[in-house]
């Protein structure tokens, strides 16, 4: 029984996880920590003890231990979980805004002056220019990097941004785009398109350089000439 409610809840947070409710969070939770046992009635008294999730997960492990069901490994585990909840708040405090192509041109500077082979970047944005995540795309050969469009769907279906932005270096020191890079660009806006997310710039580095398509109006020309 306790196996087949374990795999319904591991199905319905793969299908709808955002549905699942505090109690069953705190089941799943626990699933680590309590192996062979109904997690259920140790999730209803850690509820009943603190009041809500945010007062479980960050309760101290002694605090824990004194609820019935949770023992160390439990409360350890609990606890790790809450310091790491604790991490990401923080970090979504200061996220780095990239409204401008000021923002923006010193971010890509930052990720990728170093690099010697290319490599291509996806910033996934929010509605206010904030940087949600970044996905980047090592290249097979040293002087060619793309993202294939099933992979850009795929991530866009699951991060759902506003908006997005690529950035790409080219090693031989010419930040100017090339015929390959106005068709790659191309169908990523495609698959942009599909998704309802706003391609708001391609930015190529270059030795210090940066090229931009959309201040440039290269993106514009590229669209239009599209349709």
């Amino acid at each position: 029984m306790h196996e087949g409610h374990r795999e319904r809840l591991r199905e319905k947070l793969e299908s709808h996880g955002e549905a699942l409710t505090d109690i069953q969070i705190l089941e799943m939770a626990l699933f680590e920590s309590i192996a062979r046992k109904d997690t259920n009635p140790v999730a209803h008294a850690l509820l009943d003890s603190f009041g809500n999730l945010a007062g479980v997960f960050s309760a101290s492990p002694r605090l824990l231990r004194a609820v019935a069901g949770v023992g160390e490994r439990s409360a350890e585990h609990i606890r790790l979980m809450g310091l790491l909840l604790e991490r990401i708040n923080q970090s979504r405090i200061v996220r780095r805004r990239m409204y401008n192509f000021a923002e923006v041109s010193d971010f890509v500077r930052g990720r990728f002056s170093d690099e010697e082979t290319e490599k291509l970047e996806v910033y996934l944005l929010d509605k206010d220019g904030l940087l949600l995540c970044v996905r980047s795309f090592s290249a097979a050969r040293r002087d060619s990097v793309a993202v294939d469009s099933k992979t850009l769907n795929l991530l866009l279906s699951e991060a759902k941004p506003h908006g997005i932005i690529v950035a790409h270096n080219h090693p031989s020191g010419v930040a100017e785009p090339s015929g390959g890079d106005d068709a790659a660009l191309l169908d990523m806006a495609q698959v942009c398109r599909m998704q309802g997310v706003r391609l708001c710039d391609s930015v190529i580095f270059a030795k210090g350089e940066l090229f931009s398509y959309y201040h440039s109006g290269r993106l514009a020309q590229l669209l239009s000439e599209k349709k």
